[in-house]
Protein backbone atom coordinates (compact mmCIF):
# COMPACT_ATOMS: atom_id res chain seq x y z
CA UNK A 1 0.00 0.00 0.00
CA UNK A 2 1.85 3.33 -0.90
CA UNK A 3 0.87 6.42 1.18
CA UNK A 4 1.46 9.83 -0.46
CA UNK A 5 4.11 11.39 2.27
CA UNK A 6 2.61 14.41 1.84
CA UNK A 7 -1.24 13.68 2.92
CA UNK A 8 0.71 12.36 6.35
CA UNK A 9 2.03 15.27 6.89
CA UNK A 10 -0.88 17.66 6.56
CA UNK A 11 -2.65 15.15 8.87
CA UNK A 12 -0.15 15.08 11.13
CA UNK A 13 0.30 18.94 11.09
CA UNK A 14 -3.44 19.56 12.09
CA UNK A 15 -2.43 17.95 15.48
CA UNK A 16 0.54 20.20 15.99
CA UNK A 17 0.85 23.32 18.04
CA UNK A 18 3.56 25.90 17.34
CA UNK A 19 4.73 28.22 19.88
CA UNK A 20 3.62 27.47 22.32
CA UNK A 21 5.46 27.79 25.63
CA UNK A 22 3.81 24.99 27.74
CA UNK A 23 0.54 22.87 27.95
CA UNK A 24 -1.27 21.51 30.87
CA UNK A 25 -3.42 18.28 30.65
CA UNK A 26 -6.43 17.89 32.77
CA UNK A 27 -7.63 14.72 32.67
CA UNK A 28 -11.24 13.43 33.92
CA UNK A 29 -10.20 11.89 37.33
CA UNK A 30 -8.48 15.68 38.49
CA UNK A 31 -5.08 14.62 37.37
CA UNK A 32 -3.04 17.48 35.58
CA UNK A 33 0.39 16.93 33.61
CA UNK A 34 2.16 19.68 32.62
CA UNK A 35 4.60 19.67 30.10
CA UNK A 36 7.15 22.07 29.01
CA UNK A 37 9.65 21.80 26.24
CA UNK A 38 13.47 22.22 26.57
CA UNK A 39 14.98 25.25 26.62
CA UNK A 40 16.43 25.10 22.81
CA UNK A 41 12.49 24.62 21.88
CA UNK A 42 12.55 21.40 20.50
CA UNK A 43 9.66 19.64 19.45
CA UNK A 44 7.84 17.72 22.03
CA UNK A 45 5.74 14.98 20.60
CA UNK A 46 2.91 13.74 22.98
CA UNK A 47 0.89 10.43 22.79
CA UNK A 48 -2.17 10.44 25.00
CA UNK A 49 -3.43 6.62 25.67
CA UNK A 50 -6.33 6.86 28.25
CA UNK A 51 -6.46 4.71 31.25
CA UNK A 52 -9.77 3.78 30.72
CA UNK A 53 -8.78 1.75 27.96
CA UNK A 54 -7.02 -0.57 30.31
CA UNK A 55 -9.80 -0.21 33.00
CA UNK A 56 -12.64 -1.08 30.18
CA UNK A 57 -10.72 -4.14 29.25
CA UNK A 58 -10.36 -4.96 32.78
CA UNK A 59 -14.05 -4.66 33.60
CA UNK A 60 -15.19 -6.65 29.86
CA UNK A 61 -13.08 -9.43 31.24
CA UNK A 62 -14.39 -9.79 34.30
CA UNK A 63 -17.59 -9.65 33.27
CA UNK A 64 -16.97 -11.59 30.45
CA UNK A 65 -15.83 -14.65 32.84
CA UNK A 66 -18.05 -14.18 36.02
CA UNK A 67 -20.81 -16.18 35.40
CA UNK A 68 -18.03 -19.36 34.42
CA UNK A 69 -16.46 -19.42 37.58
CA UNK A 70 -16.29 -20.14 41.43
CA UNK A 71 -13.59 -18.37 43.12
CA UNK A 72 -11.57 -15.23 43.19
CA UNK A 73 -8.67 -17.13 42.46
CA UNK A 74 -10.69 -18.93 39.35
CA UNK A 75 -11.65 -15.33 37.98
CA UNK A 76 -7.87 -14.01 38.24
CA UNK A 77 -7.37 -17.03 36.19
CA UNK A 78 -9.39 -16.35 33.79
CA UNK A 79 -8.18 -12.39 33.85
CA UNK A 80 -4.88 -13.48 33.07
CA UNK A 81 -3.63 -12.58 36.57
CA UNK A 82 -1.18 -15.08 38.50
CA UNK A 83 -1.05 -13.44 41.52
CA UNK A 84 -4.52 -12.94 43.11
CA UNK A 85 -3.49 -10.13 45.22
CA UNK A 86 -2.50 -8.16 41.91
CA UNK A 87 -5.91 -8.96 40.83
CA UNK A 88 -7.50 -8.20 44.09
CA UNK A 89 -5.74 -4.90 43.94
CA UNK A 90 -6.97 -4.14 40.24
CA UNK A 91 -10.44 -5.20 40.74
CA UNK A 92 -10.51 -2.74 43.79
CA UNK A 93 -9.70 0.00 41.67
CA UNK A 94 -12.02 -0.57 38.81
CA UNK A 95 -15.27 -1.52 40.97
CA UNK A 96 -14.67 -0.06 43.96
CA UNK A 97 -14.97 -3.24 46.51
CA UNK A 98 -13.15 -6.41 47.07
CA UNK A 99 -13.45 -9.42 44.01
CA UNK A 100 -15.08 -11.66 46.76
CA UNK A 101 -17.70 -9.21 47.97
CA UNK A 102 -18.51 -8.70 44.41
CA UNK A 103 -18.66 -11.65 43.37
CA UNK A 104 -21.12 -12.24 46.28
CA UNK A 105 -23.74 -9.30 45.29
CA UNK A 106 -23.92 -10.47 42.01
CA UNK A 107 -24.96 -14.02 43.30
CA UNK A 108 -27.53 -12.89 45.56
CA UNK A 109 -28.84 -10.76 42.77
CA UNK A 110 -29.42 -13.69 40.56
CA UNK A 111 -30.64 -15.33 43.52
CA UNK A 112 -33.10 -12.87 44.45
CA UNK A 113 -34.69 -12.78 40.27
CA UNK A 114 -34.69 -16.53 40.66
CA UNK A 115 -36.69 -16.61 43.94
CA UNK A 116 -39.11 -13.74 42.38
CA UNK A 117 -39.06 -14.30 38.71
CA UNK A 118 -39.09 -18.17 38.67
CA UNK A 119 -41.04 -21.34 40.55
CA UNK A 120 -37.77 -22.94 41.59
CA UNK A 121 -37.47 -23.96 45.16
CA UNK A 122 -35.55 -22.29 47.78
CA UNK A 123 -34.30 -25.73 47.69
CA UNK A 124 -33.72 -26.19 44.27
CA UNK A 125 -31.93 -22.52 44.31
CA UNK A 126 -29.78 -23.46 47.00
CA UNK A 127 -28.53 -26.10 45.26
CA UNK A 128 -28.16 -24.58 42.10
CA UNK A 129 -25.60 -22.01 43.86
CA UNK A 130 -23.99 -24.67 45.79
CA UNK A 131 -24.66 -23.64 48.93
CA UNK A 132 -23.86 -26.26 51.53
CA UNK A 133 -27.06 -25.82 53.28
CA UNK A 134 -30.08 -24.22 52.72
CA UNK A 135 -30.50 -22.60 56.02
CA UNK A 136 -26.92 -20.64 54.41
CA UNK A 137 -28.89 -19.51 51.96
CA UNK A 138 -31.73 -18.20 53.61
CA UNK A 139 -29.41 -16.45 56.11
CA UNK A 140 -27.66 -14.78 53.65
CA UNK A 141 -30.84 -13.49 51.66
CA UNK A 142 -32.18 -12.63 55.28
CA UNK A 143 -29.06 -10.42 56.34
CA UNK A 144 -28.80 -9.05 52.43
CA UNK A 145 -32.85 -7.94 51.78
CA UNK A 146 -34.19 -7.86 55.15
CA UNK A 147 -36.66 -11.02 54.72
CA UNK A 148 -36.58 -14.76 54.14
CA UNK A 149 -36.58 -16.00 50.43
CA UNK A 150 -39.96 -17.32 51.00
CA UNK A 151 -41.47 -14.47 52.90
CA UNK A 152 -40.24 -11.69 49.80
CA UNK A 153 -41.48 -14.22 46.86
CA UNK A 154 -45.19 -14.44 49.08
CA UNK A 155 -45.17 -10.51 49.32
CA UNK A 156 -43.85 -9.22 45.90
CA UNK A 157 -45.71 -12.19 44.13
CA UNK A 158 -48.63 -11.81 45.92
Amino acid sequence: MNVNPRIIEENERKYMLTDVSSCTFTFSDGLKSKVIPSPDNEIVLVKLIPRISKIKRFEECVLKHYPSIKTVSELAEKCQYICVKTFTRHFKKCFGETPYQWILDRKMEEIQSLVLNTDMTITEISEMYEFKTLSHLISSYMKRYGITPHKDRLVRNG
